[in-house]
């Protein structure tokens, strides 16, 4: 057995008969079923919002939840002797959601749309006092522009800075139209809904933790859950399956179908989504990797990583185009 997950465990009231390796956990065989280790990075304080939402989630009963184990002292996490934190979890089954196949796409973001319904839980004790966040673009737009004075203050120029440069002003145009879609009066309205409807979001919904469990699904990793517009989920699960299918038009608004046939959207919400995804996220990522990663990510994959988001542009924005006429 593993000797850390073993000194871990021992904190909790669980006998453990073995364990084994999983990506990024350690599975453990207990005499009280099957449970999770995990190393937590994050601030203790935010696993009590996570508890607290996980325990509403499991009251719903719609789906299989990876709820955080209390150890002997009723904390929410262990720290083992070099200092780490850690989460145990309740093991739930699942498998992850084929992005490149239509059906299971609409069928997990059908069931993505039922499980925000259930989310609206009003106000939680944990998460009193705090204010939702609606993102704008104005720090990333900053961003950009620090990667573009930069650039240009280089004397040697390869090829990944020069074509970076000469799409920098489409790019710098579509991230302003995708700002000016969410001005301030809509930020409010937006935030106002969240606040008065309790919403709250997962935070990081993807195929890597929304699982699909026979005819259930299983919701896992709530670490980053929070008071939020819910299309924040929505757009993330929703771009990572068109990035994997060229942008289709008919797959993307057959999606979308699905999703308001369980929760409608409104107006502002609509418009919130359109920005989200007119908004060129992966070349403000490309700009974010360069600028912080110069020394790990070679030249040539920069220049790969820019030629692969030109090469699917087109698609994309005939897909918005598309998504404009149905949603505005």
């Amino acid at each position: 057995m593993n000797d850390r997950a073993v000194a871990v465990l021992d904190q909790y009231d669980l006998n453990v008969n073995s364990t084994r390796k999983a990506r990024g956990a350690i599975i453990a065989e207990t005499d009280k079923g099957i449970v999770s280790l995990w190393e937590y990075t994050g601030k203790p304080e935010r696993l009590l919002l996570c508890k607290a939402v996980c325990d509403r989630m499991e009251e719903s009963g719609f789906c299989s939840i990876d709820n955080l184990i209390p150890n002997k002292e009723e904390a929410l996490f262990a720290t083992d002797t070099d200092g780490k934190n850690y989460v145990v979890k309740k093991y739930v089954e699942g498998r992850e959601c084929d992005v490149t196949d239509g059906r299971e796409s609409r069928y997990i973001i059908g069931e993505i749309a039922k499980l925000h319904r259930i989310m609206e839980f009003g106000e939680i004790p944990e998460n009193q006092g705090a204010e939702p966040f609606i993102r704008d673009f104005s720090k990333r737009e900053a961003e950009l522009n620090r990667v573009r004075s930069f650039i240009r203050k280089q004397a040697k120029k390869g090829e990944f800075e020069l074509n970076f440069l000469k799409e920098y002003s489409y790019f710098e145009k579509l991230a302003k139209e995708a700002s000016d879609l969410l001005d301030e009066s809509c930020l409010l309205r937006l935030s106002k809904m969240v606040k008065e409807r309790g919403m709250y979001c997962h935070g990081e919904c993807n195929q890597h933790n929304i699982l699909i469990n026979g005819k259930k699904i299983a919701a896992t990793h709530f670490e980053k859950c929070c008071m939020d517009i819910q299309i924040r989920d929505l757009y993330l699960f929703l771009r990572k399956i068109l990035e994997k299918n060229n942008w289709s038009v008919p797959l993307g608004l057959s999606i979308l179908s699905e999703y308001e046939k369980n929760k409608p959207l409104n107006m502002d919400e609509k418009r919130y989504l359109y920005a989200r995804l007119l908004y060129p996220e992966r070349y403000w990522k490309i700009a974010n990797a360069y600028l912080n990663k110069r020394k790990s990510l070679p030249p040539r994959r920069q220049l790969e990583k820019l030629d692969a988001l030109l090469a699917i542009e087109a698609d994309r924005i005939e897909f918005l185009r598309n998504l404009e006429k149905d949603l505005l």
